[in-house]
Formats: C-alpha cells, structure tokens, sequence
C-alpha cells in the first residue's frame, strides 16, 4: 500500500482542512474508502478532500464531521474554505482586502447612488448584478449568494454602526422594475429603525464636493486597533486604501459630502414620498 502523502498546512486553507479532516479519521481508525464509503464519497474524493485539492459541498461536510467525530470543527473549516473559493471566483482580485475588512469593521460610512450592497433586497441585488454580468462576466446566481451572505454582518449581535449617503438618484432611477424598487425603499425605511443604521439623502439641488462625479461607491472603515481604511470602486476597476494621506482625502470628501445632506428624518421622509409617488405599483406598507 503506497505511503500517505504528505499534507502542507501552509499551503492554503482548504490544505489545512484537509489535514484536520485526515488527522481527525485517523484517530477514528477509518481509511480513506471506510470513511468515503458512509457519506458516500468515493475514496479518491476523500484523498482529494484531504489533500485540499476538493471541496466538499455544505451537505457532506456536515457528514464528513460527524463521521469523524469533529464536534463542528471540520465542517465550519470547510465553510470557510468554500467561502474563500467563492470570494476569490466572485470578487475582483482588488476587492478581496475590502471584503476582509468588512467583517471586522465596528462602522461603515458609504457613499453611492445606488442602494448599498450591504442592504440590497435579493431583487433589486439580482437586476444590478445581471446587468453587470452581462458586460463584466461572472455567474449572477453565486454573486447574488455571496451578497446576501455578506449582509449577516449587519444582523449580528454587535453589528456595525452603517452610515448610508444616497444620491437622490438612487431613489428614483428604477432598478429592475417598480415592484422591485418598491420594496427596496420599503426595506432601507425597515432598516432605518435599527439604531445603528441610518440612511441620508443627498438631494438634487447640492453639490457632491471636489467636482467628483466617478466615483460608484465609496466606504470608509473604522476597525478595532487599526487606521481607517477607504474602498472605492468605478466599473471595472477600485481601490482598497490604508495609507493615511490616501484615507485623508476620502474623509475629507466625505465630511464635506456630510455637510450638505438631508437629515436622517429628512431622508425617511423622502424615501417614503419617492416610494408613493414613482414606485406605488406594488403593496406596501
């Protein structure tokens, strides 16, 4: 019987899976075939899964853990494996620190005029996202998935503090259909009553500061121990910043951007009138 390769753990996360999963059936006593053989997985399955060359689905990482005794710990191993494969296939490479940084963040403040991804409804998520695929490439469903995952963030038991700046526009522009932006506006003034969440409007009549009119979306993040840091993205291309004179910029933006918008009030009651009057052809409350 030829020798078991060798496992590097350093090699990635999914090499360092495999080796729990491999370290956990030996002291079971199990062999490769045994093991594949009570999920069922085929034994090449199972050296490929511990070699970190597969990826179990959710499904058979739940049995893989229990038939190894894992006590959840292979399973949520291989949660973030699979949640690792999917940020790199659905996020440009430059937005990968961002999306770090995300999780950690005690406040976010944004910018943009569209609704955030963080509190997009599946619907209006999916239009943007089709739309973008159809030019940019990518497979719509798993990028829609990876959005709606990331918004667990905000339904922790300490969620960030969110600080929202809309562009008027993006009350009114119709993504996807009025059924569709009906409800938006109906979860952003849902969301509203969350006290750590509050969404501004930047009406027609003020200007953005600096002339700045390309910038898609812009967030600035504060995080435990560490400097703030900037995202900001335009079509195909976006920046993760941490350099202090880069992030300066961007806050001075966003402290002058701050001085002109509506109050949080102010900005309720808007996304409510915009909601009656251009997009009342759905229910709602």
């Amino acid at each position: 019987m030829p020798a078991a390769k060798e496992l590097d753990p350093l090699r990635s996360l999914a090499a360092l899976a495999g080796k729990m999963l491999r370290n956990r059936r030996n002291l079971t006593g199990l062999t490769q075939k045994q093991l594949g053989d009570q999920i069922p997985l085929s034994q090449a399955m199972i050296a490929g899964i511990e070699l970190g060359n597969e990826v179990p689905t959710a499904a058979a990482s739940q049995l893989l853990d229990k038939a190894v005794g894992g006590n959840g710990e292979v399973a949520a191993m291989w949660h973030h494996v699979r949640k690792d494969y999917q940020t790199q296939a659905t996020y440009p490479a430059w937005s990968h620190a961002y999306l770090d940084a995300e999780v950690e963040a005690t406040r976010i403040q944004h910018f943009a005029n569209i609704a955030p991804g963080l509190v997009q409804t599946e619907d209006y998520a999916r239009a943007i996202i089709s739309s973008g695929v159809t030019l940019f490439g990518g497979n719509a469903e798993e990028k829609v998935e990876a959005r709606m995952e990331r918004q667990k963030i905000l339904d922790g038991d300490t969620p960030p503090w969110f600080w929202s700046i809309m562009d008027e526009a993006a009350l009114y522009r119709v993504v996807g259909n009025h059924h569709v932006m009906c409800a938006q506006l109906t979860h952003l003034l849902d969301l509203s009553e969350r006290p750590r969440i509050t969404f501004r409007i930047l009406p027609f009549d003020r200007e953005i500061p600096g002339g700045v009119t390309s910038i898609g979306a812009m967030l600035i993040l504060a995080r435990p121990g560490k400097s703030e840091a900037v995202y900001w993205e335009s079509g195909l291309n976006g920046a993760f910043l941490e350099a202090s004179s880069e992030v300066e910029v961007y806050r001075s933006f966003y402290d002058q951007l701050d001085l002109d918008v509506l109050s949080p009030q102010a900005s309720t009651d808007l996304i409510r009138e915009a909601r009656k009057e251009h997009h009342a052809h759905c229910e709602h409350h």
